[in-house]
């Protein structure tokens, strides 16, 4: 209990023996109160307000701790499950061969054979010039040609000049020197003897001598003759050739290339046959064309196979390969995924924005997808088991991510590691699947706190 004495050391509020108080007023004057006086409002709050805390019982568990109370969460299961792994991409759709037609010669149109939209085969037309002028240029060329031909004894050139060489003899002029040489060499031969008996006179022998001679200059000057007209038929055949060409030329048609039929074997079965499609048609009929400048007539695109070309950054390098399927997907048919493989990869680097290039073959035999159409793709790398965990279950601090696994009655901390996120789950590593996590009450717990599932 509280020691009135000392109590009593603290000035006015001390009681006297007689039971009365004093004082001494403001002005130095001393007062003193009966026993019955009312004491002042100020003094019974002090004195209640000092009885209190003197008077109050001590608790039996001051100085020990209280045991902890248990922290309610909710827990979920890690749970395995199986990603694949992709590399999204975006790009263009470009036809498989995309080619610009003009005609090598020049002229008026007269007619058009095809236009946007149409199909057409290799060596199939697509328009035609006015052929005049090159055929009158070709009926020109072709009579000189034949009739150096007729001079040489032939239907056709020689393959090369030891056929020619051969043929030689059956020429008119080389056959007739010829045919001197060997007459004046049988002169010759008979004043040889005449001279060589006494009877014949040297004069004469001397003028079958150079007969002889100037027959056999006349044999070399008639094959030098015929060679020349071999050579200049060679000319004229060119020159025919070159005029034929041109008057062909007159008629535009669809490229045909070699590797037509590997494109075949390659495409396989289709909705419609692998031809080209008419993606512009530039001119009219009447309308003049010059191959000097090129006048670009037509547009022709093979879309049963498209290219997708895309940017991948650098670090997909050791993961992207030829033959990987593709998955691509159009604004034009929302949940249809349209197949695809790598096609070609670049072996260079930009370095500019740290990318790779490579090209997806894309089948388009039905013509659903358009050339020039804009596309979102994704490469399939792989697939990989994983584990995941809601993505409540994660906490994140100062650049730290972990989460709570369920420990008997208390929660243990876990670093781990994040990859793919989804809205609903988030892959970790560094944790064992079937692991209890915590996915709320997270924020008052520490490794080690007692916990309550609720």
């Amino acid at each position: 209990m509280t020691d009135w004495n000392r109590l009593g050391e603290r000035g006015a509020l001390a009681p006297r023996a007689n039971g009365n108080e004093g004082g001494v007023e403001r002005d130095g004057s001393s007062f003193t109160r009966g026993a019955h006086a009312p004491r002042s409002p100020r003094s019974v709050v002090l004195l209640v307000a000092l009885l209190i805390p003197a008077c109050a019982p001590k608790s039996e568990t001051s100085g020990k701790s209280e045991e902890a109370k248990p922290v309610p969460v909710t827990v979920a299961d890690a749970r395995p499950a199986t990603l694949r792994r992709t590399v999204p991409v975006v790009g263009t759709l470009n036809p498989y061969e995309d080619v610009t037609l003009a005609p090598k010669v020049g002229g008026r149109v007269l007619r058009v054979f095809k236009d946007v939209g149409d199909r057409v085969g290799p060596g199939e037309p697509l328009m035609e010039l006015d052929e005049a002028e090159f055929r009158l240029t070709v009926e020109q060329a072709r009579p000189a040609f034949e009739a150096e031909l007729r001079k040489l004894k032939l239907t056709a050139l020689p393959a090369n000049d030891a056929v020619f060489e051969k043929h030689l003899p059956n020429v008119d002029a080389v056959r007739e020197a010829r045919a001197n040489l060997k007459l004046a060499e049988s002169d010759l031969e008979r004043t040889q003897k005449a001279v060589d008996g006494g009877v014949g006179s040297r004069d004469v022998f001397d003028s079958v001598v150079n007969r002889v001679a100037v027959a056999q200059v006349r044999v070399q000057v008639a094959e030098t003759e015929t060679r020349v007209t071999l050579a200049n038929a060679r000319r004229l055949k060119a020159a025919l050739e070159d005029a034929e060409r041109r008057l062909a030329d007159t008629r535009l048609t669809a490229p045909a290339p070699d590797e037509w039929a590997m494109w075949l074997k390659e495409l396989g079965p289709t909705t419609t046959p692998l031809k080209y499609a008419v993606a512009q048609k530039m001119v009219s009929a009447g309308e003049m064309v010059q191959s000097t400048p090129v006048t670009n007539c037509y547009r022709l695109v093979i879309d049963h196979i498209l290219k997708l070309g895309a940017a991948i950054p650098e670090k997909y390098a050791p993961d992207v390969t030829l033959g990987q399927a593709v998955e691509i997907r159009v604004e034009a048919h929302p949940g249809k995924v349209f197949a695809g493989i790598v096609a070609r990869i670049s072996p260079t680097t930009d370095a500019g924005n740290r990318t790779f290039g490579v090209v997806i073959g894309v089948r388009n035999g039905d013509g659903r997808l358009k050339a020039g159409g804009f596309a979102t793709a994704e490469i399939v790398l792989r697939s990989d088991t994983i584990t995941t965990v809601p993505a409540d279950a994660l906490v994140q601090f100062a650049g730290v991510n972990k989460v709570f696994v369920v420990n008997g009655d208390r929660a243990r901390a876990v670093e781990v590691t994040i990859g793919t996120r989804d809205k609903d789950w988030v892959e970790v590593g560094g944790l064992p699947a079937g692991a209890k996590v915590i996915t709320s009450g997270q924020s008052q717990l520490v490794d080690g706190s007692v916990i309550r599932v609720r």
